[in-house]
């Protein structure tokens, strides 16, 4: 006998094994977007915002973010405007079709579109670090690169949000590295809103952190949103892909052992964690004057080591 839709009754079509509800395609979606909603205003994430910039990769997770967004805003928040800010890294047989998407749903949509190519603005791509130190912790050099350049475009279009697509997933992957390690600095600073310190520091919001990696799949399939059809191929056997994995099989033998441990995380752990941890006094950077824990910042320290290497090898 086939499942019935918890909500309207008809046959289901997902079935959300941490919650144990069967779900039809329509009450997915209002449920989905119910949700983002949801934790939109119990974060405030969004309270005095004027325009959001979201980073859109053109995966899953980030057009998910974008579509749900979208009607969120045009629903209830119709006086926001929304901007896509997208980087191109480079990397052959990747990035052209992760452009040709973000391009695409921004075209459907009618979203800003910024689109930011390595290649012709950096001079350099995200491949090109395989040839330096980096190559063995190249998916870390790519996130220093993301995460730079997404606040400097968002503060240079004068957004004042920077969404991303970060998932519960996402989330509990990072806290369990960090509770490993011990890192009490970082641990304190994963939180759905991180709110900016700095006039160059654009807060960031996290709006599917309560979201795994399977729901927001069920939504962009719900949507007929486009799929990418190839995988990062930088990313194979990376070690945020292992943890993902182990996390997984802790999942089978712990139910929602994800929504348990961020929860612990965000209710228990981070109020006791924010009495006694600082938040890091912020300079800029000598080199580009973008906000820093140094004198140097860390993408001008990587992508320094990446020009020394080229011109070694240029020399060579």
């Amino acid at each position: 006998m086939a499942a019935k839709c918890r909500i309207c009754g008809r046959s289901a079509t997902y079935y959300l094994d941490h919650a144990r509800i069967h779900l039809c395609e329509d009450c997915f979606i209002k449920y989905y977007e119910r949700k983002i909603y949801k934790s939109i205003q119990k974060y405030n994430m969004l309270e005095g915002a004027k325009k959001v910039a979201v980073a859109v990769s053109g995966g899953k997770d980030s057009l998910a973010l974008l579509e749900s967004l979208y009607r969120i805003v045009s629903e209830k928040f119709p006086e926001l405007k929304l901007a896509v800010i997208h980087i191109d890294l480079g990397i052959p047989g990747y990035s052209e079709e992760c452009r040709k998407i973000v391009e695409k749903m921004c075209g459907d949509l009618d979203v800003e579109c910024h689109i930011h190519d390595l290649r012709s603005e950096e001079g350099y791509t995200i491949p090109d670090f395989q040839a330096t130190p980096f190559r063995r912790r190249i998916c870390g050099a790519c996130g220093t690169v993301k995460r730079y350049l997404m606040n400097k475009i968002a503060y240079e279009i004068g957004a004042d949000r920077l969404a991303t697509g970060h998932n519960l997933d996402d989330v509990v992957e990072v806290l369990f590295e960090l509770y490993l390690k011990g890192s009490v600095g970082e641990i304190v600073r994963i939180k759905p809103v991180s709110w900016s310190t700095h006039p160059k520091l654009i807060t960031k919001i996290k709006p599917l952190i309560e979201l795994t990696e399977r729901e927001n799949l069920y939504y962009v399939l719900s949507r007929g949103l486009p799929v990418l059809s190839v995988q990062c191929p930088l990313a194979k056997n990376s070690r945020m892909l292992k943890r993902k994995k182990l996390i997984s099989m802790i999942e089978k033998e712990i139910p929602a052992f994800r929504h348990t441990l961020y929860k612990s995380h965000l209710k228990r752990i981070m109020p006791k964690l924010e009495k006694t941890v600082k938040e890091p006094n912020l300079m800029e950077c000598k080199s580009c004057g973008m906000p820093s824990l140094s004198e140097l910042c860390s993408y001008c320290k990587l992508t320094s080591k990446l020009k020394k290497t080229s011109q070694n090898l240029d020399s060579e």
